[in-house]
């Protein structure tokens, strides 16, 4: 079955109410397109219509990151916030990450990306103007682009989603001391918890809480946010 295939059969058995049958099915064309927000965010609906919270906060997460104009994933995130009462929110964004949504609120990367080429575009065009056709060209003209250009990749380069932030998909996690599960247990975190990504090491998670502590846990308990780095689009 091909992906679009599976996406369609996927999108049937949840509109008839088959939530089980149809999120391996979505999670089948998750793995194809995990830089693609609607996907995301059918998959959060998913996981909520099994009563997978966990799962859920990181996909309308992972929804909202690749498209912070999803007010239904937002919608959809906090509806699931309140009931996730005793988890734990992570840090705040940094200011990158915060720009960055800025930014992809206002047009995508790839958008960003095709203004940027066009910026340099139009300076190559005045440069060899001025050099081969038009030497009295006022040198201004070529400068003030490149200058717009410099600025756009700075934007760009924002814009590219990025983000640290893990969620607990299982019923609770408990945090180490060290990366072994024979080292002090330090604290317990429950299903739908949040924290920063600080380094990972053979299976294990070192993870910054929204207070400042800091903990090792086992990483099948938690998924990322931003989907895997190999995936980049």
């Amino acid at each position: 079955m091909d992906v679009k295939s599976s996406l369609d059969s996927a999108q049937a058995l949840y509109d008839a109410g088959d939530y089980a049958a149809a999120l391996p099915l979505f999670e089948e064309a998750g793995q194809a397109f995990p830089w693609d927000a609607d996907l995301a965010y059918n998959l959060g609906n998913c996981y909520t219509r099994l009563g997978e919270l966990g799962e859920a906060r990181l996909y309308f997460e992972r929804a909202l990151l690749l498209d912070p104009n999803n007010a239904d994933a937002e919608h959809n995130l906090e509806w699931v916030g309140m009931r996730l009462s005793d988890a734990v929110v992570e840090p705040t964004d940094s200011l990158f990450q915060w720009l960055g949504s800025i930014f992809r609120a206002v047009a995508t990367s790839e958008s960003w990306l095709m203004v940027l080429a066009l910026a340099l575009a139009i300076t190559a065009g005045l440069l060899a103007t001025r050099r081969w056709w038009k030497p009295g060209l006022n040198w201004r003209w070529p400068f003030t682009t490149t200058m717009i250009s410099l600025v756009l990749a700075g934007v760009y380069w924002i814009s590219l989603p990025a983000s640290d932030a893990v969620v607990v998909t299982a019923k609770n996690s408990y945090g180490y001391s060290e990366p072994s599960s024979s080292s002090k247990r330090i604290l317990l975190l429950s299903e739908g918890s949040a924290a920063r990504l600080r380094k990972s090491s053979e299976g294990w998670f070192f993870l910054e809480l929204g207070d400042g502590r800091l903990a090792w846990f086992e990483a099948a308990q938690w998924g990322r946010v931003l989907p895997p780095e190999s995936t980049l689009p």
